[in-house]
């Protein structure tokens, strides 16, 4: 999806995409205790190498100051172009904006891949007709400033919503937030969430005896100026899939 905006004579294209998928996680075992109150706060294995999937390396832009050069005046991220004329009719440089700098500095939020953690946990068989709650760790609002001559802005993440697709034939859960944690330390029937699915079959017949799991975090910016001006800023998404098997057995509720 593309937004064209124009910000005082300064075209801004902004659009988003959603980062390739992580590797697959290793297939869970058929092992299965039949309860929620095992391993819930057990995060899995995100990759294939153990490690939770982390946002591509941040680069340094330690001279910030560059964006409001003619040299430097049109940036082009994967999120965000802005192009602005070299100079106005006296051969200065064109002011930049609060609204331009705060979108070029939200094309480098590092906003991270989602790493979900499921109850009953995913290295063990779900159930079915026991909901599978989901949520996301890593979802904490995010916060940087960045300065341009005598501009400054301040820009904020958060996540806003969470989309869950169970696998094809599933109903798809949208939820806000980035989901609650399960807390096996309590009883089952005293918590709630809007971050679940619940599986009326079986991952018997799906490909490779598990179904394919997508999570999707959407995350909305705002940003302010320190001349009091401020706004919203276009939604990114981040995406992970993983597997998921799901077992005929009788629930039991601790």
């Amino acid at each position: 999806m593309e937004v064209v905006a124009p910000v005082l004579g300064v075209s801004l294209i902004v659009s988003t995409s959603v980062a390739a998928p992580p590797p697959l996680d290793p297939l869970p075992p058929d092992a299965n205790s039949y309860s929620y109150n095992y391993g819930a706060q057990d995060a899995g294995e995100p990759t294939s190498s153990g490690h939770a999937p982390v946002a591509p390396p941040r680069e340094d832009h330690s001279d910030e100051s560059q964006v409001s050069r003619p040299r430097n005046c049109r940036e082009l991220s994967e999120y965000v172009q802005v192009i602005c004329p070299s100079a106005d009719g006296g051969g200065k440089a064109t002011k930049v904006s609060p609204a331009e700098l705060a979108l070029t500095k939200w094309a480098r939020m590092p906003i991270p891949i989602p790493v979900v953690r499921t109850a009953p946990p995913r290295r063990r068989s779900g159930l079915v007709g026991l909901p599978e709650w989901f949520w996301v760790t890593n979802g904490h609002p995010l916060s940087d400033r960045v300065a341009a001559r005598n501009v400054r802005v301040e820009v904020t993440a958060r996540p806003q919503s969470m989309t869950i697709a169970p696998g094809p034939g599933e109903q798809v859960v949208r939820c806000s937030g980035s989901g609650t944690a399960y807390d096996k330390s309590q009883p089952a029937s005293s918590q709630r969430t809007d971050c679940s699915y619940t599986f009326a079959r079986s991952s018997l017949h799906e490909p490779g005896g598990a179904y394919r799991v997508r999570v999707t975090v959407v995350w909305g910016g705002t940003w302010r100026g320190s001349d009091g001006s401020g706004g919203a800023l276009p939604p990114l998404s981040r995406s992970t899939t993983f597997r998921l098997r799901v077992a005929e057995a009788q629930a039991l509720y601790g």
